[in-house]
């Protein structure tokens, strides 16, 4: 599998995971909210950290040589946004709050960013490494 394949199958992956989030976000459900944050800690955590690091080291230095660091940019500050407002969220989680409109801030700002890449960045990069 290459590595474009790889991140697209972890985005796959991590939205199955936020949909349960934003479901009991959008619900105000507390129980809910704080159960699927913390079967999805790991997933938000090391993987996503793992994800991010992998995509800035391999795929997004590849993209940058061959299209311009003006393509990759927004997508570097993209991750910079969506750590900042998953470390919130689980700082407010271990406050014992509900962080409800940090939590769907966060899914949005996580499917937007892979449907960016998914359907933009990913394909582009194909086409330029092919020709």
């Amino acid at each position: 599998m290459d590595i474009l394949a790889q991140l697209s199958t972890e985005h796959e992956y991590l939205r199955a995971l936020l949909a349960h989030i934003e479901s009991a976000a959008e619900a105000g459900d507390v129980a809910a909210l704080t159960q699927s944050l913390e079967q999805a800690h790991n997933a938000l955590a090391t993987e996503l950290d793992a994800h991010i690091a992998t995509e800035e080291a391999e795929t997004f230095a590849a993209i940058a040589s061959a299209l311009g660091d003006d393509l990759v940019a927004p997508f570097r500050a993209d991750h910079a946004e969506i750590r900042a407002t998953r470390d919130e969220v689980y700082e407010r989680l271990g406050r014992g709050e509900a962080p409800f409109e940090a939590s769907q801030r966060l899914c949005a700002l996580l499917l937007s960013h892979q449907l960016r890449e998914d359907l933009m960045l990913f394909p582009s990069a194909r086409e330029a490494v092919s020709s």
